[in-house]
């Protein structure tokens, strides 16, 4: 999954819960192994409904490099 966001006012609804229900029922009907993505290590309202809806917690570090000179 790239992006999951929530409209601020839709925040507190269960629309989260239910957005990643429907992309996990996706991923059932494609055959997916599993369904991965990432947020910020600041983003502690995120990761509250990660935690909630099952989601397992990795440690990966995110590095990048510029290709411009």
């Amino acid at each position: 999954m790239h992006d999951l966001f929530v409209a601020p006012d839709a925040r507190g609804t269960g629309l989260a819960d239910r957005l990643i229900a429907a992309c996990l029922d996706e991923c059932r009907q494609h055959g997916a192994a599993k369904l991965g993505w990432q947020t910020a290590h600041d983003n502690a309202r995120a990761q509250r409904v990660y935690d909630r809806v099952g989601a397992q917690r990795e440690e990966w570090v995110d590095y990048w490099l510029s290709v411009r000179p």
